[in-house]
């Protein structure tokens, strides 16, 4: 039933938008290709994707970040929460993104190759590789060279997370060296579900995942980082999918199946990791991401993974509901998140000026999607100054943590990655946030942990719907197991 209200989102979707064009046969499949297909089947390769990183990603990021905790008088995200995933729990996203994003962006790739439509070769080429990328990150290794052969190859080989790695970061720079060919080509417009036809942009989306991924193993690749940096052709505005309508079939898709389709939209509350973070510092942003408890009035959360709370000690009402809309783009790669992952790099590199002028900005963009003003929080003495000094692991600490926040109701999945990567949050030896040795921010180990003392997840198990039929899926792991990137 789920896969059916997927296809139903993806289908109304690309219709409804392309839907000016007269020789659209709205009774086609977009999975069934013919030579004119390039402006069905790119917008519905990024609608997959969306669905699927906007919808299932999005959720797990929002409850490994900390950023949400399951609601104790329910229980849907019980293993989520619990740390407790098995190999049968998520095939859903995996067979939606490889069957219908990627396949879909590869047709794309392969046909404006043959035609000379680069504009699309580029936007396919770069989302395919963005796809790639959340993968690896969540998997750890993938089929990325073997995966697309159909019934010529069944049993498609996984590469390792540093191979794939490798490979897409090849993959866009053959994207970027065709920017001046797509140059005089006519605009993909509503195709283009994110840049609305701006090669330009696709460009600099390009470059900004490129960076981003040269992160994953920054000691070595300092001089390439260097020589992007710049380059200076980064992102300044978000690369997302914000099409979304408040209908059934046709709203954000962790709106639809979190707010919508269940039997109770409270499910998602807020965790007093980030609640309580967002409360000290008095971030305005708070009534963004959450809703008043209906009791008090008050912003109150819940520890994590205290799902286990009776609703006649604490009633659904006592505590602060998620804040999601039907109408929220899918965010792939934000402005902020690019200024941030500047700001990174040119810490790595010893140049404090850069990073703080970077940090800054990230900050700044991220209260203004918000409709607020950062200023007074990044002066010298605001609660989220940059910290001036050399040492650099105090300056990654405060702009991943930047990252975190900004990252609620759009990129959770990212600061998921984001931790693993540097280690930031930290994961407190406290087991609460009201512990006297507790420090505002840290992530709390969930009370219901399925996992050794003081571990967290760090990957998704590689799914039973590819072991079944492949015997060259790896070996079931514990999604606590680091990857070759993780701090």
């Amino acid at each position: 039933m789920k896969i059916i209200k997927i296809y139903c989102l993806i289908l109304g979707l690309v219709i409804s938008q392309v839907s000016c064009n007269k020789d659209l046969d709205i009774n086609q499949d977009p999975s069934l290709v013919n030579n004119s297909s390039l402006s069905l089947l790119l917008p519905s390769g990024i609608a997959y994707s969306a669905a699927t990183i906007g919808g299932d990603f999005q959720l797990i990021g929002s409850i490994w970040s900390q950023h949400y905790t399951q609601n104790n008088t329910s229980s849907q995200y019980s293993n989520e929460d619990s740390y407790i995933l098995v190999n049968t729990d998520y095939n859903r996203p995996w067979d939606n993104i490889w069957a219908g994003g990627i396949k879909d962006l590869n047709t794309v790739i392969q046909l404006s190759q043959e035609s000379g439509d680069w504009n699309y070769y580029i936007a396919a080429s770069v989302m395919k590789a963005f796809d790639f990328h959340v993968l690896a990150d969540m998997y750890g290794a993938i089929p990325i060279d073997e995966s697309l052969q159909g019934e010529n190859n069944t049993r498609p080989v996984y590469l390792s997370g540093e191979q794939v790695n490798t490979k897409i970061i090849a993959m866009l720079d053959d994207a970027i060296s065709k920017q001046q060919s797509a140059g005089d080509l006519p605009t993909m417009g509503a195709s283009d579900y994110i840049f609305n036809g701006d090669v330009d942009l696709w460009v600099q989306f390009a470059q900004t995942l490129k960076l981003k991924l040269l992160l994953r193993n920054h000691s070595a690749n300092l001089p390439a980082i260097q020589t992007l940096l710049n380059s200076g052709d980064f992102l300044e505005s978000d690369a997302k999918m914000d099409v979304f309508r408040n209908e059934e079939n046709f709203s954000n898709p962790l709106f639809e199946n979190d707010k919508r389709k269940l039997n109770t939209d409270v499910n998602l509350k807020a965790s007093n990791t980030l609640l309580n973070f967002l409360k000290t510092n008095n971030d305005p942003r708070i009534s963004d991401f959450f809703h008043p408890s209906v009791s008090t009035g008050e912003f109150t959360g819940l520890e994590q993974g205290t799902f286990d709370i009776p609703s006649a000690t604490l009633p659904t009402g006592a505590t602060s509901v998620s804040k999601l809309e039907a109408t929220d783009p899918v965010y792939f790669l934000s402005a902020a998140e690019s200024k941030f992952l500047q700001a990174v790099a040119w810490a790595r590199l010893n140049n404090v000026p850069n990073a703080k002028i970077n940090y800054d900005a990230g900050v700044t963009l991220a209260f203004s999607r918000w409709g607020h003003n950062a200023a007074a929080f990044i002066t010298p003495t605001g609660p989220y100054a940059f910290p001036i000094t050399t040492n650099l692991e105090v300056m990654v600490k405060a702009i991943i943590t930047q990252k975190w926040v900004a990252a609620v109701r759009s990129q959770a999945w990212d600061s998921f990655f984001e931790q693993n990567r540097t280690g930031y949050p930290q994961v407190s030896d406290q087991t609460a946030t009201t512990d006297a040795g507790y420090i505002n921010g840290e992530y709390i180990i969930s009370d219901n942990t399925a996992l050794s003392e003081g571990e967290i997840p760090r990957r998704m198990p590689f799914p039973k719907s590819s072991s079944d039929y492949n015997p060259n899926t790896p070996p079931v792991v514990s999604i606590n197991t680091k990857m070759w990137w993780h701090k």
